[in-house]
């Protein structure tokens, strides 16, 4: 089953009351209620199949700007952008909803944990900082090791054993807005899958905001493409 035709059982999930626990408690004059309602629209013009017209491929700089919350957006096999809003924020993980059936959970910009995709990563871990940012300032390849948890031949923990290394200065746009970041290229390797793959990450040099990465959570399934809209604060 494609992500297009999974996605496409969201919509009849997702009431006015998903969005509004997918938004922090202290709106003020019905914003909460407001991006609750934009986030149903967004989820049922991007998904419904009886649209003669296909949505546009990315969110529109207004339609993000009028949500006054910390917010990325998620491009998944070929389906149109999707805008996910931040439910929760805790320790440096960071929650992002797509109602209730869809989250994905970042923290630093890596993408820790996922639910309701046709393939989801359980959990992750590493000790001290993450080698995609301290690859931005390292001048070097900087190694490190990384564990994830899988459901793939039944739920483990497995080790990634990956390099990062900036590879230049990049002028990336993101919501027509011009954004300076530092390219970071990260690879990795997981024996018990015997599965390598790179990821991409576009890196503020001077806040370390990932402002955009290309993100792989599973061996059979296409990667993650994200931006940040908003980061958090």
């Amino acid at each position: 089953m494609s992500m297009r035709y999974k996605l496409q059982g969201v919509a009849a999930a997702i009431g006015l009351s998903v969005a509004v626990s997918a938004c922090t408690s202290d709106s003020e004059d019905g914003s909460v209620g407001q991006a609750g309602a934009m986030v149903v629209g967004i989820v049922e013009r991007l998904i419904d199949p009886s649209e003669v017209q296909r949505p546009p491929e990315k969110i529109e700089r207004k339609m993000a700007a009028e949500l006054p919350y910390a917010s990325i957006g998620v491009k998944i096999d070929d389906n149109p952008q999707f805008l996910f809003l931040m439910a929760n924020q805790r320790e440096g993980y960071e929650l992002y909803t797509l109602g209730y059936q869809v989250s994905i959970v970042l923290r630093g910009g890596r993408v820790i944990r996922t639910k309701g995709l046709s393939r989801d990563v359980l959990g992750g871990r590493w000790e001290g900082e993450d080698i995609v940012k301290t690859a931005v300032h390292a001048g070097g390849p900087v190694q490190g090791v990384r564990w994830f948890d899988s459901n793939e031949r039944g739920i483990k923990t497995l080790e990634a054993r990956c390099v990062a290394q900036a590879i230049g200065d990049e002028t990336i746009t993101i919501l027509e807005t011009p954004i300076v970041t530092r390219h970071v290229q990260e690879t990795c390797e997981v024996d018990a899958l015997q599965w390598r793959y790179v990821n991409d990450f576009w890196v503020a040099p001077d806040t370390l905001t990932t402002w955009a990465s290309i993100q792989y959570i599973h061996p059979k399934v296409n990667p993650l493409v994200l931006e940040t809209f908003r980061p958090a604060s």
